[in-house]
């Protein structure tokens, strides 16, 4: 079967596919998939800098600054003393928090729709898989820094 696409080609036209049905399901709040991640691990910490967001995510922090200013703008976010003046606290505002309650539920409707035909255990084997390539991918970047 030479057309069959490699592991790889499936992982990476899923996630895509994910990531646009994610901005459909958040246009509603006038956000896209990139905002919701820097809202969702704020959230998760309760408060951070984007240092942490970056790292987190594994993407750079001029990205994370870009999608902060946005998030300000919206007035999502909050500013919170910090030891280091350097890096600004950042935490969820009380629109921020409504955001995300909005948000959230949203997501796991469109998720349970995605996976409604999944059996459960099929679902367990993905999470399993999944959680182990992401473990080798940190062991093998770790290895080269």
């Amino acid at each position: 079967m030479p057309n069959t696409p490699t592991l790889r080609a499936l992982i990476l036209k899923c996630a895509r596919m994910l990531s646009e049905g994610i901005n459909q399901v958040l246009e509603t709040e006038n956000l896209n998939y990139s905002l919701w991640q820097v809202i969702y691990v704020i959230h998760f910490k309760k408060h951070c800098t984007s240092l942490d967001i970056a790292e987190y995510l594994n993407v750079s922090k001029p990205s994370i600054t870009k999608r902060v200013q946005v998030l300000e703008h919206m007035n999502l976010l909050t500013q919170l003393d910090s030891p280091d003046k350097r890096q600004k606290m950042l935490a969820l505002s009380p629109l921020g928090q409504q955001v995300y309650q909005t948000c959230s539920t949203l997501i796991n409707e469109f998720e349970q729709q995605l996976l409604g035909e999944v059996a459960k255990e099929q679902q367990s084997e993905l999470k399993l898989t999944l959680t182990l390539m992401m473990q080798q991918l940190q062991q093998i970047k770790s290895r080269v820094i």
